[in-house]
């Protein structure tokens, strides 16, 4: 187990005793960091930036070299994803402004000059837009507002000609598409996907107020529902992340998710924070729950009454059984999960507070070739650090 809270330097960030901080910038509250060979690519929660592109070969000092700056100001592109010169992000409405919206969906960029990034096509999808998304060489996964439906469903668009994405496909929960007449969820728009990450032919899903879903797209063109697993109750906040382990452990499939503890609890402060879940799911369709990972209070200085401390992101590939996961005012936590049912930590990171922040709001982690770290802050900051294992 990593050992409890030493500090850094006298008024720096803690980790650790196998975690180096190399630097931190004071860029504004973002949501995803995506690595491609000495570029990051950062998409921000609030605007009025929308993306910028880091020059990382110095990790020490990393050197920005462009923004992209948002033309609307009720949106914010705060997911990207990159594959070769092609960067995709998303367009969706902020969810403080309550005016008409219109630029709902997702735009993509040439960035073969990454200081000047060029606009190819913008994708208007529909409401409030794209959430967040998988990506892979020809194809995008998409969680967006769909006409007809409640709530975010998945939609699939081949995008081999950047210029011209072509919509292949969706998915949904029984209860989404209001148009086909399905009697809704009682949830209402709690009952949605938040994303899906694609793993072979499968895809896993977490589904917000509506737990976990294996969605089957060996037939791209009609994804189907393998199985779910609800953790509510008694989990009272919405399920974010689910993410297979590559390789089998012990001859068991196994995937691992978090739910996201919101900003303001809904009269369940004094449980216990949103958690991390492990399940067998060597069977999709009878997916089993073998374990249920918290972190204290204890492990972080940050937490009381207003802190949001809980589970939130993984990074979204695993090597050697082991899963970097951020924890809002806990930081970055780092588990190995060679045996599921007891998970190991091996290190952690807490950042210092954004300023004017009560604690950090640790949000989304991503690795270089090096094996170096790159960590958001949904308020304010953006740290770079190595874990020596």
């Amino acid at each position: 187990m990593s050992e409890a809270l030493p500090l850094m330097d006298d008024s720096g960030p803690m980790g650790s005793a196998n975690v180096k901080h190399l630097c931190r910038m004071g860029l504004s509250g973002a949501g995803q960091v995506t690595i491609e060979g000495n570029t990051a690519y950062l998409g921000y929660m609030y605007g009025p930036e929308g993306t910028s592109i880091l020059d990382i070969s110095d990790p020490r000092d990393p050197k920005l070299l462009t923004t992209i700056m948002l033309e609307n100001k009720q949106s914010h592109s705060h997911k990207v994803r990159v594959v070769g010169d092609i960067m995709v992000v998303n367009s969706e409405e902020r969810p403080v402004t309550g005016q008409p919206y219109d630029d709902g969906g997702f735009r993509i960029y040439d960035i073969a000059d990454k200081s000047n990034p060029k606009l190819i096509h913008f994708q208007k999808t529909f409401g409030k837009g794209v959430h967040r998304f998988d990506m892979d060489e020809t194809t995008l996964y998409l969680s967006t507002e769909a006409e007809g439906f409640i709530g975010n469903i998945l939609e699939i668009y081949h995008i081999g000609d950047p210029a011209k994405p072509e919509k292949i496909s969706q998915w949904w929960m029984p209860g989404q598409n209001a148009a086909a007449g399905e009697e809704p969820n009682p949830l209402g728009r709690e009952h949605r996907l938040h994303h899906a990450l694609r793993c072979g032919d499968q895809m896993y899903a977490g589904c917000w107020g509506s737990g976990y879903a294996i969605i089957d797209i060996a037939d791209i063109t009609k994804p189907k529902t393998l199985g779910t697993y609800d953790v509510h109750p008694p989990a009272l906040e919405p399920s974010h992340t689910f993410l297979k382990i590559p390789n089998p452990i012990d001859g068991r499939e196994i995937a691992i998710a978090t739910d996201e503890e919101r900003s303001n609890r809904r009269g369940d402060e004094d449980e216990p924070h949103a958690p991390l879940y492990v399940f067998d799911v060597t069977d999709p369709t009878n997916m089993l729950l073998i374990h249920t990972h918290h972190v204290s209070e204890e492990s972080s200085p940050y937490h009381g009454t207003g802190i949001r401390f809980g589970a939130h992101q993984f990074r979204e590939t695993i090597d050697n059984n082991v899963a970097f996961v951020t924890w809002f005012a806990a930081g970055l936590r780092i588990l190995d999960f060679s045996t599921p049912e007891q998970p190991e930590e091996l290190g952690y990171f807490i950042p210092v507070p954004g300023d004017r922040q009560m604690a950090p709001q640790t949000n989304d982690v991503e690795m270089d070739h090096r094996g170096l770290l790159y960590i958001t802050d949904k308020a304010h900051g953006f740290d770079v650090i190595e874990f020596s294992g």
